[in-house]
Parts: structure tokens; C-alpha cells; sequence
């Protein structure tokens, strides 16, 4: 009988606990609907003269994804005097090598280079099918892009104006993803969309940015030398991080483009949604293990349920109607700002409680599965070698 008072004690003093992470997280998320908002008004940076220089733009392929055909035809068809087209697979009997054919078939009047192999050595395998693509490339400002991005013809254009600033070492894309009908899709898009993307748009608050986001980067060949290539990305997982890390370190400015890329989500179910973002997460917290022990933080509804459902008070069922409506609130200047269609409000409590699930489990563990391969992280995001 002694015991049963304890346990309650306990659970009051966890959800006295909770009240002050509720209120930091009820904080950060005002915050970030307010950052949300303020990206949604910006206005759109473009080069429109036609004296520009040429470029390469890179897309390193794996699978025949859904969409793959789609997002190709839109990297083909810029709206750019010189655009090169390098597309690249490790391996010949990559189902996305016969998808690259295809569009380079059809679109001959496109400048279209197809790479098959990548560089031994590379711990990274999307930067190891990257060093083999560099032999075909031609020009002096690259652009190196996932092939599950959707673009439209103004593209390279709008991603390359801030280049002009000798003084911006490299470009970097916000993302939005556009899911598929399947459930789990849907849930991938709105952790990129609305946890995600306002999470970068707090942190610019604090400071320039230092590092790149995966869908689309911008530079100048002379700067990626000057950092030591393409080479110095190949032994960490967080490559594009690396990027941003290593130029702004040589004194260059890392910009976030006014561009929006569109990143189409096929999460076909919760598995493979599950260990997608588990690799993101282990991935950030490899590069920021502070920021990620705080990540809990921009999920207020999980925080306010349970503070609650320990020990039930009128303040704290308060606080849960104020968390529900902030979440709901950043759900919508979210998806606004990024040019998305709101995902359904009952989707925001089952999105919350997997994301604070996945974020659980990624504080530990360093096993991350990408690109069919299952690899290790070392230390921090450097991965053990690969086997040939």
C-alpha cells in the first residue's frame, strides 16, 4: 500500500516536470508560426539577364523511384542558356539508369550526360556515384540535386542568382514535400513541412546559417575546391551539413534561397517511413547532439497529452487546447509558406507521436540504412569504410 503514494507523487512530479517543457515548447512553436509567416511573404530572387554562366547540374540516381521519369523531364527542361545535365548510377543494373535513357532519349535537343559507376573509397554513396559523375562535368558553377526534387523551369536560375555575391559561397534550398495518397507518405510530408523546415527557420534567428540542406546545393567549382572537393564530403553521412560546415568556415556565406524545391514523398508504408527518418535523426545527431537532445521540444501537443493524462488539472487540459491550437495554427502558416496543400488536422497527433517515437530511438544507436546499404557511424556523423 506504501508504494501506491510514491508512484503518484512520482507521476506529479513528472508532469510538474512536463508543465515547464510544455510552456518552452508552446514558446518555440509561437516562435516558428512566426517564422513560417514571415518566409511566406519573401520575394523571389532570380537571375533574368542572359549573360549568365554556364552550369552543371548534377542528380544522382538510385532505383526507379516513383515520380523518377517526372522529376528528370523538369531538371531537363531549364529555362537557362547552358544547363548541363549529369545523371549518374553506381551500378548498370540500377533500375534508374533505363528512367535516364529514356529522358535523354526524348529530349535530345538537351544538353544530357548519363555517368554509370562511382569512386571506391567513399564511405558516402551518394558522394562516391558523385566523384564518378565529376569526370563528365564541364562548367564552372554546379548544382547538385536529389532525384526525388520537382522543379520548375525557373530552377537554376532562381538557385544560382545569389552567386553573383562573391561573397556567398553556397546556395541552399528550403524543401516541401508532396506526398502520395498512402498514409505514411502523408506523414513523412508533414515532418518535413511542419516540424522540419520551421525548426531551420528558428534556428536562422540565432545566426547566419552554417550548413546546406540535402535537396538542392549551389556552388562554385573554385569554392568546392577550396574546401577540398567533393573528396572531403565522402567520409560523413551529413554531407550536405559538411558542405555548408566547411564553406562557411573559409569565411563564405551559406544562403538560403528564396526557391522552394519540391520533394515528392513515397513512403509506400510506416516501416520504411520509420527508418527513413531514423536516418535523419542520427544524422543530426551526429553533427548537432546538443540541438537534437532538444528536438523534443518542437512537439508540444505529445508533451502537454501527457503532462495531463499523469495528473489531470484544469491548467493542464488549458495548456492541451492551447498546444492543439498552436500545432494546428503552425500546421497551416507552414504549409502556406511552402505552397502545399494542408495535410487533414486529424493527422497532427498520430504525426507528433511517431516523430517524438522516432526522435526516442535516435538517441542511441549508429546503424543507419540508405541507399539499400546498411552503414555505421563512427564518431559524430563519420561513417566506418564500406566494403568494396
Amino acid at each position: 500500500m506504501a508504494s501506491e503514494p510514491r508512484r503518484v507523487k512520482l507521476a506529479r512530479l513528472l508532469a510538474a516536470g512536463l508543465d515547464v517543457v510544455t510552456i518552452a515548447s508552446l514558446g518555440y512553436a509561437a516562435v516558428a508560426i512566426v517564422c513560417a509567416a514571415r518566409f511566406g511573404r519573401r520575394e523571389l530572387e532570380t537571375n533574368t539577364v542572359d549573360d549568365l554562366p554556364p552550369v552543371s547540374l548534377l542528380v544522382p540516381l538510385h532505383g526507379d523511384e516513383p515520380g523518377l521519369e517526372e522529376n528528370l523531364r523538369a531538371f531537363a527542361l531549364q529555362d537557362y542558356p547552358v544547363c548541363q545535365l549529369v545523371l549518374g548510377v553506381a551500378r548498370a543494373d540500377d533500375g534508374a539508369l533505363a528512367v535516364a535513357h529514356r529522358v535523354a532519349t526524348a529530349l535530345p535537343d538537351r544538353n544530357i550526360e548519363i555517368d554509370v559507376g562511382e569512386v571506391p573509397g567513399s564511405a558516402n554513396p551518394k558522394i562516391a556515384n558523385v566523384l564518378s559523375m565529376m569526370r563528365l562535368v564541364r562548367h564552372k558553377v554546379l548544382v547538385m540535386a536529389d532525384s526525388d526534387t520537382r522543379v520548375n523551369p525557373a530552377y537554376v536560375r532562381c538557385v544560382t542568382a545569389p552567386l553573383r555575391d562573391p561573397g556567398a559561397g553556397v546556395v541552399t534550398c528550403l524543401f516541401a514535400g508532396v506526398p502520395d495518397e498512402t498514409f505514411s507518405a502523408k506523414l513523412g510530408a508533414m515532418f518535413m513541412n511542419e516540424q522540419f523546415i520551421p525548426s531551420v527557420l528558428v534556428n536562422r534567428l540565432f545566426g547566419l546559417p552554417r550548413h546546406c540542406l540535402g535537396p538542392t546545393n549551389a556552388v562554385r567549382s573554385t569554392v568546392l575546391s577550396s574546401i577540398g572537393g567533393f573528396e572531403a564530403l565522402a567520409p560523413h553521412l551529413a554531407d550536405d551539413f559538411m558542405l555548408g560546415n566547411f564553406v562557411s568556415a573559409r569565411g563564405l556565406r551559406v544562403v538560403i534561397s528564396s526557391y522552394i524545391v519540391r520533394t515528392m514523398v513515397s513512403d509506400s508504408s510506416l516501416a520504411k517511413l520509420w527508418n527513413h527518418e531514423l536516418r535523419w535523426h542520427r544524422t543530426i545527431r551526429g553533427v548537432q547532439p546538443a540541438g537534437y537532445a532538444g528536438m523534443f521540444l518542437t512537439y508540444p501537443l505529445p508533451l502537454a497529452l501527457l503532462a495531463f493524462l499523469l495528473a489531470p488539472r484544469r491548467e493542464r487540459a488549458a495548456a492541451l487546447v492551447v498546444a492543439i491550437l498552436a500545432r494546428i495554427a503552425l500546421r497551416r502558416v507552414s504549409s502556406k509558406a511552402l505552397g502545399v496543400a494542408v495535410a487533414p488536422a486529424w493527422l497532427v497527433l498520430p504525426r507528433d507521436l511517431f516523430g517524438i517515437a522516432v526522435w526516442a530511438c535516435g538517441l542511441a544507436g549508429r546503424t543507419v540504412r540508405w541507399r539499400d546499404a546498411q552503414l555505421h557511424i563512427e564518431e559524430g556523423d563519420l561513417l566506418a569504410q564500406r566494403p568494396s
